[in-house]
């Protein structure tokens, strides 16, 4: 008899309390008991029924490299002892795996769990997926990598990588940029919206003005607001701009000197504003004005502004913002020479982007407005959190050489009480690769309990570039 005829036949009877008329010689069983032990050996090695349906997920496809085994056991160290570090290194930790196209290895996942979902989208196709393994179906996001979307595939990609792939597109095609940007418009909501107009920043031009427009129509009130700010700032708006009317109000043209007469421009602001909160206050007046729109309202050259706010602080700071946002290096430079206080006033302020600057050209705005060269020995050095935010990456080598050499580091060196861990960090998150030895130099110094963690990022650092050389 068969397993299946054992349990079609035997085990029926015998779940039902019979004990008469049962096939026993037919499976060699001498009595009720053995045959029922039979049934539940045979029930042992039964395959549970299959699913009327079910799902297949497709295989992750990862083509990224998977980091060397050295720096695997400095991650781990890193991101999954003890103490872990810092935000701001693991943010630049995700963003070198990114840039190098380097992923993490499959056993490192599960360790590296929180840094995994933190960063997922730095990381790769593989964690992604990973990180989303517990989630709903319908909730999970598709897993493609930065590198790996197209204009085929960019729309399924996440919020965050979507707007990115709209920001790289627009450098290289403003009118393709738009296009693509046109066709996933109705389907996205509130926060992806607001977040893709922002992609737009950059290479604004005339060609966008009919799709800016439409935005009045948009139901989301920041959207709305976003639109007819880039609206305004086109070439040759004609239009209300209650941003602009309200700064020029702000503003006074005076004219001094008896022979040769010279316009002297001054911000006033609101006596409600206290002065440790101008700067705050500029950057919100003046942040979605544009220098062009200003210059033009003025009737003066972004050049005569400049030199007709020389003695005025707080419109110098509004002008460097402005000339920032505008990619105007050549004035951010002008402006920081008359600017003793550019980069304290930016930080205070409140600055927290450079859209649509290259690497380079962070790098290049931040050698013209930081300038530790200048610092004294009394300098606060908790702005180097804010310079990482801005730069996305390392310092420039000139940069982190007048910092090192700055009066206000020698002055934390002489005085240990005075450094924190966080400093160190800041440190070695901003430098670049050609001043590590110099880095170190300056930790074999210091107390080793404050620059254990920034020293194994510095050395991993080394080992994930040279992998990629």
């Amino acid at each position: 008899m068969t397993a299946q005829n054992l349990r079609a036949l035997i085990l029926p009877r015998l779940l039902s309390g019979a004990r008469d008329g049962l096939a026993l010689d037919k499976i060699k069983a001498s009595s009720p008991l053995q045959a029922l032990s039979l049934a539940g050996q045979a029930l042992r090695f039964d395959r549970p029924a299959h699913p009327a349906q079910f799902l297949v997920e497709a295989p992750v496809e990862d083509e990224r490299r998977i980091v060397p085994d050295p720096a695997r056991k400095l991650m781990v160290r890193l991101l999954a002892g003890k103490s872990p570090v810092s935000t701001m290194m693991a943010v630049e930790i995700a963003r070198t795996l990114d840039l190098r196209a380097l992923r993490l290895h499959p056993f490192d996942l599960p360790k590296l769990e929180s840094f995994v979902k933190a960063h997922a989208e730095a990381l790769g196709a593989e964690a992604m997926a990973f990180s989303q393994r517990e989630a709903p179906t319908e909730q999970k996001q598709s897993y493609f990598a930065s590198d790996m979307l197209t204009d085929e595939t960019w729309m399924v990609a996440t919020p965050a990588l979507k707007a990115r792939f709209i920001a790289s597109r627009r450098e290289i095609d403003p009118a393709g940029a738009l296009a693509l940007l046109k066709i996933s418009w109705g389907s996205e909501n509130a926060d992806n919206r607001f977040r893709l107009l922002n992609a737009l920043r950059a290479k604004l031009s005339p060609a966008d003005a009919e799709f800016l427009e439409s935005l009045a129509q948009d139901r989301a009130p920041r959207v709305r607001e976003l639109g007819r700010q880039f609206l305004a700032r086109l070439p040759g708006f004609v239009g209300d701009n209650p941003a602009l009317n309200a700064a020029l109000e702000r503003i006074k043209r005076a004219k001094i000197g008896l022979i040769f007469r010279k316009t002297v421009l001054t911000l006033q602001t609101p006596a409600t504003v206290q002065q440790n909160a101008i700067s705050v206050w500029v950057r919100q007046t003046f942040a979605d004005i544009g220098f062009s729109a200003l210059a033009g309202s003025l009737k003066m050259s972004p050049e005569e502004i400049i030199e007709a706010a020389q003695k005025d602080a707080p419109l110098l700071l509004a002008c460097l913002i402005m000339a920032t946002d505008e990619k105007r290096l050549d004035l951010v430079g002008k402006i920081v020479s008359r600017l003793d206080t550019a980069w304290s006033d930016v930080v205070q302020g409140g600055f927290g982007a450079l859209a649509g600057y290259t690497p380079e050209e962070r790098s290049r705005w931040a050698d013209l407005v930081v300038q530790p060269k200048h610092w004294n020995e009394t300098a606060t050095l908790w702005t180097l959190t804010s310079l990482i935010d801005l730069l996305d990456g390392p310092a420039s080598e000139q940069l982190m050489r007048d910092f090192l050499a700055s009066r206000a580091w020698l002055a934390f060196r002489q005085d240990p009480t005075r450094l924190s861990t966080e400093l160190i960090e800041c440190l070695a998150v901003l430098c670049p690769p050609s001043m590590r030895p110099a880095l170190r130099s300056a930790f074999a110094s210091l107390d080793a309990n404050l620059t254990h963690s920034a020293a194994l990022f510095v050395d991993l650092m080394d080992i994930l570039e040279a992998h990629n050389a």
